[in-house]
């Protein structure tokens, strides 16, 4: 099988935006080691497509409203709170492959980067 008829029943593996288990099943049992291998990589891909992850430090940090605001920023995207307390005081926003980043350890480590360079 070709790349893009494992990537036809991947998505042929969808019904109403969620995955079918019955379909999945099915396509599973029918597959060989490699040929599974990138089904299984196509499935990942179309999911996080359809997710969006929001990591804070604390998942107390996120209130209704907020949930809100990010399900109207991203519509037709499931939203996924990750805790990460490595995060000091801000928020990591993963949409696919566009990663946005804002947290203080960031900007010090911009700041401080900024300053040996000019100062050296």
């Amino acid at each position: 099988m070709t790349k893009k008829d494992i990537k036809k029943l991947a998505e042929w593996s969808y019904t109403k935006e969620n995955l079918d288990q019955k379909k999945a099943r099915k396509i599973t049992k029918l597959l060989g080691k490699s040929d599974l291998k990138l089904y299984i990589k196509a499935l990942k891909n179309i999911e996080s497509k359809k997710v969006v992850r929001i990591v804070v430090p604390d998942k107390k940090m996120i209130d209704i409203n907020m949930l809100k605001q990010f399900q109207t920023a991203f519509p037709k995207k499931r939203i996924e709170i990750e805790e990460d307390s490595g995060l000091i005081l801000g928020i990591k926003i993963v949409d696919n492959d566009l990663i946005y980043q804002l947290n203080l350890k960031n900007t010090l480590d911009n700041l401080s980067q900024y300053l040996v360079e000019q100062y050296d």
